[in-house]
This record gives structure tokens, C-alpha cells and sequence, in this order.
């Protein structure tokens, strides 16, 4: 992430708490929900509508998926059948360093995320043509 992305991300919340990113093909959205704590999340699987029984088996009942007692989790849009990585992170604003690697680390999460629903996806769609 480049330090023009970083100050983009912070005029944008400075103005209504909330901004969005495009970062290797990964529209992020940030939310602020208190000083120094924000909520990001972006698109690791769209259903359009449609839900592959390989990515719902992914999903508890429950429509979240957390993984660890702390950080990114899943979450299960049951109305448009898609799915959401979210992250809550607590830095100090204005911090680029401390920034910069929370959002590499949740890029790389988003992406792997992406590959492995998408693989799913594919895999039901090869075993049902």
C-alpha cells in the first residue's frame, strides 16, 4: 500500500468516519467506530442470489465464521448470498507503519479467502455439469 493510499484513507474518514479502498482488486471499506478502533471490510465471495452448497459448507449455521478469539471473521449475507471478511483493528490514527501492515496482513486474508470460496464455488459447478 502506497503512503497516497494510506492519507486518502484518512481524509476520508476525518470527513464521515468512514471511507473505501481498492487494493489489489479488493474494495476495502473502513468504518470508524471509536477513536483509534475501526471495523474493515470487504467482498470475499459473491453469490449473486445463489449460495454452491462447497461454500455454504464453508459457513456454520449461524452465518459467522471466526476462526481465532481475536481478528477477521466471516460473515454470511443470507439475502444476497455473499460473503464478508470483516476485522476489527485498533491502531493509533495517523500511523502509517502500524496501518500498513494490519491492512496488508487482512489484503492477504481477503485474497486467500477469495481463492478458496471461489475453488468451492468451482467445484460444485464442475461435479454438477
Amino acid at each position: 500500500m502506497l503512503y497516497n493510499d494510506f492519507l486518502q484513507v484518512i481524509t476520508q474518514l476525518a470527513g464521515n468516519n468512514k471511507a473505501r479502498i481498492t487494493i489489489q482488486e479488493n474494495t476495502i471499506f473502513f468504518e470508524r467506530i471509536k477513536k483509534n478502533c475501526w471495523i474493515l471490510h470487504t467482498k470475499v465471495y459473491s453469490g449473486d442470489d445463489y449460495l454452491p452448497s462447497g461454500v455454504r459448507s464453508c459457513m456454520p449455521s449461524s452465518g459467522l465464521l471466526q476462526w481465532q478469539q481475536k481478528g477477521a471473521y466471516l460473515k454470511l449475507d443470507p439475502h444476497s448470498h455473499s460473503v464478508d471478511l470483516f476485522e476489527k483493528i485498533e491502531i493509533e490514527e495517523g500511523k502509517y507503519i502500524p496501518f500498513k501492515y494490519h491492512l496488508s496482513n487482512f489484503v492477504a486474508t481477503a485474497t486467500e479467502w477469495k481463492e478458496t470460496l471461489q475453488s468451492f464455488a468451482e467445484s460444485d459447478a464442475f461435479h454438477y455439469s
